[in-house]
């Protein structure tokens, strides 16, 4: 063989070895590079998640301040709505016991009721109230009735209480002592 020849061996066997060095050294690199790229690209992965989730937390506090303000003002709008119905209600109740106690009606109430109190006496001595608005009716109802009747010193709108003191006993079957009973259900 020719010098040139093995020249040229030389040189493809030098070119072929500097060739696989070459091609190792790039592999490794673009190893390097893709490394270097996940690990970047884990990194910005868990930034980014760590900010949705802190933004999702801000979002869902944000949201459920507004939920709760809300529903604080519709409680307070729907307490507001109930308190006017409570008192239109009362009122009209009371317009219409008003409108009742000139009735027949109230006068055979008040009779029930005064002979339910005899009723309950028996023989012990009772003493029985009537409203102060009902003193025009305090002669009829003590001739129907055979009782005393005691025009009381203060209103409660209606009906009547009786006092057995003998059995401590107090029945109340007053207008305004039903109508607060009733407000206590409303």
């Amino acid at each position: 063989m020719q010098i040139e020849e093995k020249l040229e061996v030389f040189r493809k066997f030098t070119m072929d070895v500097a060739k696989e060095e070459s091609d190792q050294q790039i592999a490794e690199y673009e190893a390097s590079c893709k490394r270097e790229v996940e690990a970047f690209r884990e990194s910005k992965l868990a930034e980014l998640e760590h900010k949705i989730r802190t933004a999702e937390h801000k979002i869902r506090r944000q949201t459920n301040s507004m939920v709760s303000r809300e529903m604080l003002r519709q409680k307070r709008s729907l307490d507001e709505c109930k308190r006017k119905w409570r008192e239109r209600l009362l009122e009209e109740v009371k317009r219409l016991l008003a409108a009742y106690q000139e009735t027949e009606g109230y006068r055979e109430y008040l009779l029930a009721k005064i002979r339910m109190a005899l009723e309950v006496a028996g023989e012990e001595e009772i003493v029985i109230y009537i409203n102060p608005s009902d003193a025009d009716k305090k002669t009829e109802l003590e001739i129907l009735t055979g009782a005393e009747l005691t025009v009381s010193n203060f209103d409660f709108g209606g009906g009547m209480r009786a006092v057995i003191r003998s059995r401590n006993i107090l029945i109340d079957e007053s207008f305004v002592t039903k109508l607060e009973q009733e407000e206590s259900y409303l």
